[in-house]
């Protein structure tokens, strides 16, 4: 069986030092897949010349006289934006392996490298503790550089620090004597100051050696500048300076070991870079999911299955464990420091304790397509959270019905979440620009629920409006209906719906011409259907099984209670985003959330969280007293709690999880390594143990490290957490 896949790298131009690189890599990854798989993997090369108009010719002749499905490449974000269009119209998929922006989510793009909390924000918080708080910003003038720049404004301004200057210069510049002469005046009195460098291709290597001459003290930090590139500057220019990275040539372990011995016996003695690495990994992931792939029932093409299973994959490579991000289509990403040393290489001198997860900034308009999170935000909804196995496993279901336009149906008790979860299906699929139209059949009159689904026209009956007036289904054209409680249907109606999802045909009430219909249908009841059809007949069991090609049974809050936290602190941080204050929850007003039944589910979550929050009036912290009694009637310790002191504890300052070499986290927990549940991946047939490192490495990155509070959270000892971390491998030595 063989597979086309296009192979788009920036061969020549200004970056071509990173796109020659980026094919080497994936190649050797091409032959690795050949010899070890069932399929075949057959590149057809291109070079986008470093060019975005390029690109999309180039991207666009692959996709209609390639005919390939795939295509990995494209450097620079103007590239990959310039070849959105062509993925819109072709429907191909693009693996992009390079670091971006952070500011877009695409249903066909696989995002490989680095956003910014997974390395910039890693970085400039070591920087901010070790170096300096006065920062100077430096960057070639494209997309990237200027959007990453304005997150570390923020950054740095809200971390007490300041930015003294901001400077950006045409790709392929290799003349910066103007910016030396005005860092030289900026310096003179106070020369504690750290230059960020985002330059790329040849840029980087003059600007360091124009550095080196200009004989400045201070370092510059890059989260761009790899060993590629250092390795085409003189020894001189880069020594001390600093780097950050999911991937070093020098890291330590048997795989990273093994990959760079094959690489070499290959194409001889050259540095491997993050672009490689992140190249490689792609194709690995590619391969895995054409093996895989064939065992999905649905979707129109194998494109749409290759994207399903893409969303479930996890990959050991050279620079170790990944993860997909099955909701943004992002990897999780480990991030490590390195200082370059006299020979030119990388010493590594901190490393994440895990992989990041990807965080999203806000999407800039006029760079972004229309994402996710702007679509949720209209709609004051999130993607699902929770880490539940039960739950992920719903949330997996509902990532393949995404990818087809076939009908599902959502149960569970009132409260679970069923009007987001199909929220969530139309707008994680193709049809997320048309409309997501919701009828309740419980709350409209028998005798006007015919009117509103199928429209009349003019004169249909006494009253009607003289233009007419469309019904659900024509307002749906095109989109998704979704139809809560369909269980309080009237049989009469349930005929005509089915008839209407057969045909793809509605007539409005009065009227004679027919209407096509493109519409899928997400249907939703609380309750049980298939008992309604057996023992009350109030419910079509032809009609069931038109409305059911998926069934996702959503579970009860206390079905899932590793669930609740999380979902009680989205909850917090959307009234405290609204409000513009930070409080939180206690641990003992956590820990009997965690207790309580929740009878009304999600729901009743929901305005628990909200009533406390306005109960705790100008109180940070939310304690149990805040919460209503139900919550905390049963729990006989609250009887020995201090009602005017609250359960507040002030959390210890023994922060035992350092970073390499003696460094803190300088802004208190939640700094850079903020843990969006939704990260967590999730799998076919999932359980409790595969989730256990994410939830570790979520604990402890949300405590900035400190394993007593962590522990605590946990619900287990301080020894039991330090043994779990060296299980999963988490805890970093001290060089």
């Amino acid at each position: 069986m063989i597979k086309r896949i296009g192979l788009l790298f920036s061969l020549t131009g200004t970056i071509s030092v990173v796109g020659e690189g980026q094919l080497q890599a994936a190649l050797l990854a091409i032959d690795e897949v050949n010899q070890n798989t069932a399929h075949t993997l057959q590149p057809v090369v291109r070079d986008d010349r470093s060019d975005p108009q390029e690109a999309a010719k180039q991207a666009y002749s692959l996709f209609t006289e390639e005919k390939i499905d795939v295509l990995v490449g494209c450097y620079m974000s103007s590239i990959r934006n310039s070849v959105i269009s062509v993925l819109n119209e072709t429907g191909g998929l693009l693996l992009y392996p390079t670091l971006y922006e952070g500011e877009q989510v695409h249903p066909n793009i696989f995002y490989l490298g680095p956003v910014p909390n997974q390395q910039v924000e890693p970085l400039l918080c070591w920087a901010f503790h070790n170096l300096s708080s006065n920062f100077v910003l430096v960057g070639s003038d494209y997309v990237y550089p200027q959007s990453t720049n304005r997150q570390v404004k923020r950054w740095v301004e809200n971390g007490g620090g300041k930015v003294l200057l901001d400077s950006y210069f045409p790709l392929g510049c290799t003349s910066f004597d103007k910016f030396f002469k005005i860092l030289k005046r900026l310096t003179k009195s106070d020369p504690s100051v750290v230059v960020f460098s985002t330059l790329v291709g040849t840029s980087v290597m003059a600007f360091y050696s124009e550095f080196r001459r200009n004989k400045l003290s201070f370092p510059i930090i890059s989260p761009l500048t790899s060993e590629r590139e250092i390795r085409l500057m003189a020894k001189e220019a880069s020594i001390g300076h600093i780097c950050s990275s999911p991937y070093f040539q020098t890291l330590d372990s048997e795989v990273n070991t093994k990959f760079v011995k094959t690489f070499r016996q290959r194409f001889g003695d050259q540095p491997i870079s993050r672009e490689m690495i992140t190249t490689y990994g792609g194709i690995r992931l590619l391969s895995g999911s054409y093996e895989r792939s064939g065992a999905i029932p649905y979707g129109s093409s194998e494109v749409e299955k290759v994207s399903a299973v893409l969303k479930d994959l996890r990959f050991s490579g050279p620079q170790g464990k990944i993860t997909m991000d099955p909701v943004t289509q992002h990897l999780w990403q480990w991030c490590h420091i390195g200082r370059i040393n006299r020979e030119g290489a990388v010493d590594i001198i901190w490393s994440s304790p895990g992989p990041i997860p990807p965080k999203h900034d806000s999407p800039r308009v006029g760079i972004t397509v229309r994402s996710h999170e702007k679509v949720f935000s209209e709609y004051e909804l999130s993607p699902p959270i929770g880490v539940s196995p039960r739950f992920l496993e719903r949330v997996s279901m509902a990532n393949v019905a995404a990818k087809t336009s076939c009908s599902v149906l959502i149960t569970g008790e009132t409260g679970t979440g069923k009007e987001s979860l199909a929220r969530y299906i139309h707008f994680s699929s193709n049809r997320r620009d048309k409309p997501f139209v919701a009828l309740n059949c419980a709350g409209i009159q028998r005798d006007l629920m015919e009117s509103e689904l199928f429209g009349y026209d003019e004169g249909a009956f006494t009253g009607a409006r003289k233009t007419g007036k469309p019904g659900k289904f024509e307002l749906a054209n095109g989109g998704t209906l979704f139809l809560d409680e369909i269980g309080e249907m009237p049989l009469d109606l349930q005929a005509h719906l089915l008839r209407v999802t057969e045909t793809k045909r509605v007539y409005r009430v009065g009227g004679t011409k027919p209407i096509k219909l493109d519409i899928r249908f997400i249907s939703a009841s609380n309750k049980n259907l298939t008992q309604e059809i057996i023992e009350g007949g109030s419910f079509r069991r032809d009609l069931f099984y038109r409305l059911t090609v998926f069934h996702i049974h959503l579970p009860r809050l206390c079905e899932r209670p590793e669930d609740i936290a999380l979902l009680a602190d989205h909850f917090l941080q959307k009234c405290n985003s609204s409000s513009g204050v930070k409080k939180f929850f206690t641990p003992k007003a956590l820990n009997l959330l965690e207790k309580y039944e929740w009878p009304g589910n999600v729901r009743e979550l929901a305005n628990v969280v909200e009533r406390s929050f306005y109960l705790s009036q100008d109180s940070k912290q939310i304690s149990f007293e805040h919460l209503p009694e139900q919550v905390y009637a049963r729990d006989t310790t609250i009887k020995t709690l201090d009602r005017e002191k609250g359960d507040w504890e002030e959390p210890t300052q023994d922060i035992s999880y350092e970073l390499k070499g003696g460094s803190r986290c300088p802004n208190g927990p939640g700094c850079y390594l903020s843990i969006d549940p939704l990260s967590l991946s999730s799998s076919r047939n999932p359980k409790l143990e595969e989730f256990e490192e994410e939830i570790i490495i979520q604990t402890v990155n949300k405590n900035c490290f400190n394993l007593s509070q962590a522990a605590r959270q946990l619900g287990i000892g301080r020894s039991t957490l330090y043994r779990k971390l060296k299980k999963y491998g988490l805890l970093s030595t001290t060089p």
